[in-house]
């Protein structure tokens, strides 16, 4: 089985950050400094960058205030195929719409959360929702990557499940984003599923997967590494990720991207979160923050 859709979405990530949303005193998404940040990581060489997955807080930020990206990135100077972006239901009615939205905006792709709230619904429950949210979206429901993250959404996404969907929806389904961690989940999908643009959440991963034949990553740690993930990207290991996840993971991981790059930038506002997630204030805590940025200057 071969994927037009994977194929394609092969080709546009290698590295795609999972950006940072940066905002405003208010807690208003700070449009200006988002397309700046944007444009930062495309000149930096991706193709493509993901607005509002886990690391960019967009299950904390409104639908509506997220459905405004393209027009907003546009005056940024970001074309709209440029961006892929996250979209969560829960209800396939709304993760559906907003699909349609995006796509109609000229979205090159949407990493696509399951239904979250009820926890490991069966396999065919699952199924059912997408296949609802992809008939939402409408004729103009483009290539779409399913978000694998059950230790936030309570729901797996195993080969099996990705096996019927993109029979179902051929010209649909492009990848999977894993970012279970579990690196036997990881080659199972790999196994199956190669066609596919497999997408490796687990940056001390990624190398491997990308030997293995993983197209590469959508990465938090990207924000403030491009250069450190797209040699990872390319197949070669590189002990300065595990120095750099061993520091990260002492702490809130979306907070502390964000004070990494406050202390890359030297703007404080970096340092805003949305609640439920609270910034880092704590001095040394700044000050690991600060040591990362340098190790990946």
């Amino acid at each position: 089985m071969t994927s037009s859709a994977g194929q394609t979405m092969r080709a546009k990530i290698g590295v795609s950050a999972a950006l940072a949303t940066p905002f405003t005193a208010s807690g208003e998404i700070d449009w200006p400094a988002f397309a700046a940040h944007a444009g930062s990581l495309l000149g930096s060489g991706m193709q493509v960058v993901t607005a509002f997955g886990t690391t960019g807080e967009g299950v904390s930020i409104p639908a509506a205030a997220r459905a405004a990206l393209y027009e907003n990135m546009a005056a940024g100077g970001i074309r709209s195929g440029q961006l892929v972006e996250c979209v969560y239901g829960p209800s396939s009615a709304d993760a559906g719409a907003h699909m349609r939205r995006s796509f109609e905006a000229g979205a090159s792709g949407i990493l696509l959360t399951p239904p979250h709230y009820f926890k490991q619904p069966p396999e065919e429950g699952i199924y059912r929702w997408y296949c609802e949210a992809f008939q939402a979206a409408g004729a103009s429901c483009g290539p779409v990557i399913l978000y694998n993250i059950p230790a936030l959404t309570g729901v797996t996404i195993g080969p099996r499940l990705v096996a019927r969907l993109r029979v179902a929806f051929p010209e649909i389904v492009a990848g999977v984003k894993d970012s279970s961690g579990d690196w036997a989940q990881t080659t199972a999908l790999l196994a199956e599923h190669r066609d596919l643009a497999i997408l490796v959440g687990h940056e001390g991963h990624l190398a491997r997967a990308v030997r293995e034949g993983a197209s590469g990553a959508i990465s938090g740690v990207a924000n403030f590494a491009p250069k450190l993930l797209a040699t990872l990207v390319s197949g070669e290991d590189v002990p300065l990720v595990d120095a750099v996840l061993e520091k990260l993971l002492t702490l809130p991981v979306v907070p502390a991207i964000k004070a990494v790059l406050a202390a890359r930038t030297g703007r404080a506002d970096w340092y805003r979160t949305r609640a439920p997630l609270e910034p880092i204030t704590d001095a040394g805590e700044r000050a690991t923050c600060a040591a990362l940025a340098a190790m990946a200057e």
